[in-house]
């Protein structure tokens, strides 16, 4: 009990040293962010990710060296099921959603609005820094602290679901539920196969397929 403890306590550590640290990129890069010079713009979005980046990589090396080591080729068939399962349980519930809404999610809005004005930075973080950031702090963080996919599963989901609504009110967070269904599935594979690169590469995959139709739309 008390591990178990101790485990969840090390996963509100990590989200809390990941707004930390994300609000220390925002003083140092935030007046760069959107400059009329693309260079520095490019260069200023990424700063706050590439440190992101450092800082939890830094804090979970073992387990991302490790997870390297093991990582077995089995492991991506199995994480695509789960993320096909995901997709398709997003997909459904965005649609109803949106429809009772009348708008897509402002974080979508908001990641489509960087993508077409910042194209190099948003594709570099959302495709291969963003899901290794989500995957230690939402999951990895937390995977001591429960005996049960499901119960794991579950609670990463409705954290990764709340992450992710930019926008506070009672029918943005009907949002969580797109999102926690796909985070739930990308839990699933990174528990069931105890390998962080389970959920990486399907989760860098999702967001790579997103951009690609945000582009062609």
């Amino acid at each position: 009990m008390k591990e178990k403890f101790i485990a969840f306590l090390k996963g509100f550590g990590t989200i809390l040293l990941y707004i930390l640290t994300a609000s220390i990129g925002s003083l140092l890069f935030g007046d760069f962010y959107e400059s009329s010079n693309k260079i520095i713009a490019t260069f200023a979005q990424l700063g706050t990710y590439t440190l992101l980046l450092l800082v939890l990589t830094i804090t979970y090396h073992k387990r991302l060296i490790n997870d390297f080591k093991n990582y077995k080729k089995d492991y991506f068939n199995k994480a695509l099921k789960d993320w096909l399962c995901g997709l398709a349980l997003m997909i459904i519930s965005n649609f109803i959603i949106s429809d009772i809404v009348g708008n897509i999610p402002t974080n979508e809005a908001l990641n489509r609005s960087l993508l077409l004005k910042y194209p190099i930075s948003n594709i570099i973080s959302m495709v291969f820094i963003g899901p290794i950031i989500e995957e230690i702090t939402f999951r990895a963080s937390f995977k001591n602290a429960f005996n049960k996919w499901y119960t794991f599963s579950l609670f990463t989901a409705i954290i990764f679901g709340l992450a992710h609504i930019a926008k506070f009110n009672l029918l943005e967070f009907l949002y969580v539920i797109p999102y926690g269904a796909l985070g739930f599935f990308f839990a699933k594979a990174f528990y069931e196969t105890d390998n962080i690169y389970s959920s990486f590469l399907i989760h860098m995959l999702h967001n790579a397929m997103c951009i690609i139709i945000i582009f062609i739309l």
